[in-house]
């Protein structure tokens, strides 16, 4: 009984995304329309739309599944992406909007040349695959534990809805969807908060049953519990990756005009950062074992709302759904920010630079359906902890972040000092470095975050190799 009602009202909030993703398709009629829709989005829906690319399945689940072994620290995963968006909207969100770009590798070629624009949507693609991928599999997780069927079953649904209706009707179909999204997360979230914590006898009452249930106390109070390491190269991650992530900025490039620009990141943030207390919460509230047995910690969060010691099955529906919605609204974009590079960053620049609007339109379908497509047999075969995959792409674009920030604010008597060659190298050498620190964890044990090594050796090669050409010239 309770898992049909649960089934029915996750089947449901389907229907109706299909249903919104679909209407959508009338409005996208040309490329802008698909890519950023038409450049006509005001403050509520652009803001929705960046809050729901950064409040995914990290967000969520990746929080509740760390929380769960390591307490609040987790929470710093949405506390860093927030400040990272305060921050953007006080400096770069104008600066991104009045170039009337699609992508931030477009941004990156008005600063230095057409060379570095293609490194860097290499390398963007190689970011937002991996992250398109996890979040897919982030899904499939909570679909497989709520209505009890095969976690390969759960990735194939979840994956196809997405790429159904972002096909059909691309960044608009990705902003009326959000907004639902958006609502229903904040809206089961809080009131599942609310009663975990009455039920449990607030946080004094959390503890003492986590103690009860031998858990760690310190680890699980400590702000730094899964390490100070960690929780910097996540600050640093949320940070400088808010400044070169494509599918949170592609909302700013929607945006109708610059103040809507800074206001809606501004927004967003507030938004962001209370998602992570709540969730880190729920995940200790799974780890007492008073209302559920947990098989492992990523179903942490879904166990939790599955129970009938906990919550009513309409209840847990309503927020087993939101945790999907959750999970839905940053699968879109993060996908839709894969196609847009490929359409404008590959086809446009390099294979077809001719090409008319409805072209362009054609293929950017096609690029999300096939995007879409791959995603789905990635997260069925590379799976690991969501946390660690996912942030081998804020890595990537803190790389990314160094060369931007350093080609907008590295400027001396109006000359801008970063040179192209620099540039490229810096992403070429932070791309390398982050995806070799992962290779070193699981070959040797390395201890160093993968953050650490992109943003150290990025700035580096910006700064030497810069400093070496503009000496020759």
């Amino acid at each position: 009984m309770t898992i049909s009602l649960q089934f029915i009202i996750i089947l449901a909030y389907f229907v109706i995304l299909l249903i919104v993703g679909l209407f959508a398709q009338k409005l996208a009629r040309s490329e802008a329309d698909f890519l950023i829709a038409g450049r006509n989005l005001g403050l509520v829906l652009c803001s929705v739309v960046v809050v729901g690319e950064w409040l995914g399945g990290m967000s969520t689940i990746g929080v509740s599944e760390r929380a769960y072994t390591s307490g609040f620290s987790p929470a710093w995963y949405n506390i860093s992406t927030a400040l990272g968006m305060l921050i953007f909207g006080l400096t770069l969100a104008v600066v991104y909007r009045k170039h009337h770009v699609y992508t931030v590798a477009e941004m990156i070629e008005k600063l230095y040349n057409r060379n570095t624009r293609i490194v860097a949507a290499v390398s963007f693609l190689i970011a937002y695959i991996i992250l398109a991928y996890v979040q897919v599999q982030t899904v499939g997780s909570v679909m497989a534990s709520t209505l009890h069927i095969p976690l390969n079953t759960g990735i194939i649904v979840g994956g196809l809805l997405v790429t159904i209706y972002i096909t059909a009707g691309g960044f608009w179909s990705i902003t009326f969807t959000n907004l639902i999204h958006v609502a229903l997360l904040y809206t089961s979230l809080i009131t599942v908060f609310i009663i975990a914590l009455v039920k449990i006898g607030g946080y004094g009452g959390l503890f003492r049953a986590l103690e009860e249930a031998g858990r760690n106390i310190r680890v699980y109070q400590s702000p730094f519990g899964i390490g100070v390491s960690r929780v910097f190269a996540w600050i640093i991650g949320g940070i400088f990756g808010a400044f070169a992530a494509q599918a949170s900025i592609q909302p700013v490039f929607a945006a109708k005009d610059l103040k809507t620009a800074r206001n809606a990141s501004l927004l967003s943030a507030l938004f962001i950062a209370p998602v992570g207390i709540m969730t880190a919460t729920l995940g200790m509230v799974a780890a007492t074992g008073k209302f559920a047995n947990v098989p492992n910690p990523k179903q942490a969060l879904p166990s939790l709302l599955m129970s009938s010691n906990f919550i009513p099955p309409w209840l847990g529906g309503i927020a087993l759904a939101g945790i999907l919605a959750a999970i839905l609204s940053t699968i879109a974009p993060v996908m839709f920010a894969v196609s847009t590079i490929l359409t404008k960053d590959i086809y446009h620049l390099l294979l077809h630079k001719e090409a008319t609007d409805s072209q362009l339109l054609r293929k950017s379908r096609i690029f999300t359906l096939v995007v879409g497509l791959v995603s789905i047999p990635l997260a069925i075969y590379l799976r690991g902890f969501i946390l660690d995959t996912a942030y081998i792409s804020y890595a990537i674009r803190t790389a990314a972040a160094v060369i931007v920030v350093g080609g907008v604010y590295w400027v001396v008597r109006g000359k801008r000092i970063p040179t192209p060659k620099a540039a490229s190298w810096a992403l070429l050498g932070g791309t390398f470095f982050s995806l070799l620190f992962v290779i070193l964890k699981y070959a040797v044990g390395f201890k160093v975050d993968k953050v650490y090594g992109a943003l150290f050796s990025s700035l580096v090669l910006l700064i030497i190799i810069s400093l070496i050409d503009r000496r020759k010239s």
